[in-house]
């Protein structure tokens, strides 16, 4: 069961009677009812009445208290970046009001929407195509692609485990937002809530990897980061937003000399609807 401790009682108890493996999401809203994703599916947060919950402003001031420890300052670096993190890896998306000096944002405040996403490890879910990933002793650098909320770190989740019981070779996951917190292995290194640039340069070259797993390449620099990562003999295995293989490859700063296979994750949740090798060509 995954941490709770932070969210207020009644919602607490609520949440508790659910079967979390099909728990996705909770969203709660300043004076809004709690909508939950259950099972892929939107749906309303009901009490025993069967009546909707609402979200109030003392809820959210439970839960940024107790997620930050009562220190709100010492918590500031992620709140500014848009969100926190609890035990056991779930992240709390945060919207509220940005506050700037000189065009720099340093807070969020008044903050009037949580958008908690429930961490899930689902062993087996890349068994659709390990083997195209790995053959032999050779690693492919792979990247995975789906829209947001379609399994893509669960996914990652679940190859990190694979690799490490083959032992390959050393993995380090660059772990930006904490949501591979409970992934472990004897072969297994992370760096966590730093940014690709520092993780790239500062773990590739103090803890000589063989693999690499990055989470959601974003950016021109993310791909130079795996690019001179891949040139340095290490193995990456990554994800990126898409709904396609075109949202990639069309992309300015693509470049194909980075990944030899492209696994397409399609519109229900975790399922792979293709699989590409360098030259853009399905196998």
């Amino acid at each position: 069961m995954m941490e709770l401790k932070f969210l207020p009682l009644r919602i607490k108890n609520v949440i508790e009677t659910l079967d979390v493996d099909k728990l996705y999401e909770i969203r709660f809203r300043v004076n809004q009812p709690i909508k939950i994703n259950f099972n892929g599916k939107y749906k309303y947060l009901l009490n025993s009445y069967n009546e909707k919950i609402f979200a109030t402003n003392n809820d959210f001031d439970e839960i940024i208290k107790k997620v930050t420890e009562y220190s709100l300052y010492a918590y500031n670096e992620k709140i500014k970046n848009g969100y926190l993190y609890a035990l056991g890896g779930v992240r709390l998306g945060l919207c509220g009001e940005c506050v700037f000096d000189n065009e720099k944002i340093i807070t969020i405040k008044n903050i009037t929407s949580i958008n908690l996403r429930v961490p899930h490890n689902i062993s087996g879910c890349s068994n659709t195509f390990f083997d195209k990933l790995v053959q032999g002793s050779k690693i492919y650098n792979t990247l995975i692609i789906s829209p947001p909320f379609y399994g893509k770190t669960t996914m990652l989740k679940d190859v990190a485990y694979k690799l490490n019981n083959l032992n390959l070779g050393n993995i380090l996951i660059i772990d930006e937002r904490g949501e591979f917190t409970n992934v472990q292995g004897e072969n297994i290194d992370k760096i966590t809530f730093c940014n690709k640039s520092y993780a790239f340069e500062y773990g590739v070259r103090v803890m000589s990897p063989s693999i690499v797993i990055a989470d959601e390449l974003v950016g021109e620099n993310d791909w130079n980061y795996v690019y001179n990562a891949c040139k340095s003999g290490v193995s990456i295995i990554a994800s990126a937003h898409g709904s396609s293989i075109d949202d990639v490859i069309n992309k300015s700063f693509f470049n194909n000399k980075v990944f030899e296979r492209y696994v397409v994750i399609s519109e229900k949740i975790g399922t792979v609807s293709a699989i590409y090798d360098k030259n853009i060509s399905l196998i």
